[in-house]
């Protein structure tokens, strides 16, 4: 079912029944300032459990935590240098994903397989997901929207392929295909893994 969100001004009522539903074990596919992304309840057991089957994912790969703001994804992390959250500060939300070393505090149901301690943190530029996040008030696990080794990055594409599988699609339109700048955070470095958007932002600050 494909769902649609004011541009501009996305409606309140409608991200509450969103985020209720979500919080119930439902899944949804939102369009992000990269790709379209699935996103359940980083707490809800059957939600995670959902993006794992649809994506046919092996249990121990690990997924996103979207999360509002620094403050929300500093609930979850163990340490975050000075230099990182600096740069964290001047480039979120965007288009950056930060791999840190995770505390204890990390949603059970989202890293229970995981072998390691750390997580992929996003925060979105996006208005749909910035204002569902304000009003879920607590992290979402993600997963870009890949089938057959593409990004689905058409709206009609999307309903043809997961229609049948999540609770709602949320039109955002044709999206361009840029994947997400990942980087790594470490106690005295920030390391590049991967080149994406935004990258521009940052280049020379950190190691390639």
């Amino acid at each position: 079912m494909i769902l649609y969100l004011h541009p501009e001004n996305p409606e309140i009522r409608k991200l509450k029944q969103i985020s209720d539903r979500l919080k119930d074990g439902a899944v949804f596919i939102f369009p992000t300032d990269t790709v379209y992304a699935i996103i359940a309840d980083s707490h809800s057991k059957l939600g995670v459990e959902k993006i794992y089957a649809i994506r046919k994912l092996p249990k121990d790969k690990p997924l996103s935590l979207m999360c509002k703001d620094i403050s929300m994804a500093s609930n979850f992390i163990e340490y975050l240098p000075n230099s990182a959250y600096r740069l964290m500060k001047r480039v979120t939300p965007g288009p950056f994903t930060f791999v840190l070393k995770a505390n204890k505090n990390l949603p059970k149901p989202s890293v229970v397989h995981h072998k390691d301690k750390q997580i992929g943190i996003r925060i979105p530029d996006h208005i749909y997901l910035t204002e569902l996040l304000k009003i879920h008030d607590s992290p979402l696990t993600s997963t870009s929207a890949f089938c057959d080794d593409e990004f689905i990055i058409d709206i009609d594409d999307l309903e043809s392929i997961y229609g049948n599988q999540v609770d709602g699609i949320v039109d955002g339109g044709i999206v361009r295909m840029e994947l997400s700048t990942i980087l790594q955070i470490n106690d005295d470095s920030i390391d590049l893994i991967r080149e994406g958007k935004g990258y521009d932002l940052i280049a020379g600050e950190i190691s390639g």
